[in-house]
């Protein structure tokens, strides 16, 4: 749009193009009054290598910041494609594994202590023993004191019995009456410590014998398999039991006979005569 003041006069023959200028309604055209000097191809300056590199390092370099903010001449860098997750189908479920502890009470426990005396017993032995070797089991001692004994004792010397049972030994039980004892009210009996009661001569090869002793918190057992002809040991074993609240009750109450002549209950070797009677006294 052209402004035609009052005070200039334009001479007609400018009239006619801006006539034409007007109806076509043409974009003002912008004419730089400073345009940046042309420089050509020969008159640039060469960039050195090092130039170079770090051009095209430059140019390599991913875009930084936002994807949707335009800085100034900088292309936005495109939006990479959405990545697609693949998720394996999960495991198949593990059996869960339970592990059971056992909790074993006092007395198994000593059960299994006793078990493994009789264990060493049979490996340790250096003879036959067969049916034609019968055992006797005797009580087991104080070993500072060979006439006391205490429950602990008698229990050691009545389940070797059973263990050599169950090995396959014959084992003769010497508390066994000449019949059976029976009273009113009571029960019948079949076993007696009375010398009137049981019976008056036993047969056995061997005889086991054991000695135990206390000291703090253990309890130190021994037994022994002694040949009932020459008194030879042909078998031995040992056990240290902790002094655990069960086996402090087994040791009491500990006793010993009367200081008074014992009464000897003769044990004959096996195939000799059978007359063996009763002494009393020392």
């Amino acid at each position: 749009m052209v402004i035609i003041k009052k005070r200039f006069v334009l001479p007609a023959v400018l009239v006619p193009f801006l006539m034409s200028a007007c109806a076509q309604k043409r974009e003002p055209v912008v004419i730089n009054v400073n345009p940046a000097p042309v420089v050509s191809e020969k008159e640039k300056p060469e960039a050195s290598q090092e130039h170079q590199s770090a051009a095209r390092v430059e140019a390599a370099r991913p875009a930084t910041g936002p994807a949707n903010v335009n800085v100034g001449w900088q292309r936005q860098a495109p939006t990479p494609p959405p990545t697609q997750v693949v998720t394996s189908p999960p495991p198949p479920p593990q059996p869960v594994v339970t592990q059971v502890v056992q909790r074993i009470d006092e007395a198994s426990f000593f059960n299994t202590q006793v078990h493994g005396l009789a264990v060493q017993l049979l490996k340790n032995f250096r003879g036959d023993i067969g049916p034609e070797g019968p055992i006797a089991v005797a009580t087991f001692v104080d070993l500072n004191d060979l006439y006391r004994t205490s429950p602990l004792g008698r229990y050691l010397a009545e389940q070797l019995m059973g263990e050599l049972q169950r090995a396959g030994f014959t084992v003769v039980d010497v508390r066994k009456t000449n019949s059976m004892l029976m009273k009113q009210k009571y029960g019948e009996y079949s076993l007696s410590r009375s010398v009137e009661e049981i019976a008056k001569e036993t047969s056995a090869r061997y005889i086991l014998v054991g000695t135990y002793v206390v000291r703090d918190k253990f309890v130190l057992i021994n037994a022994r398999l002694v040949s009932n002809d020459n008194n030879i040991i042909l078998s031995s074993g040992m056990k240290i039991m902790r002094r655990d609240p069960f086996i402090e009750r087994m040791l009491w109450p500990s006793a010993a006979p009367p200081k008074e002549p014992a009464i000897k209950l003769p044990v004959k070797g096996f195939g000799e005569p059978t007359e063996v009677r009763l002494i009393s006294g020392s």
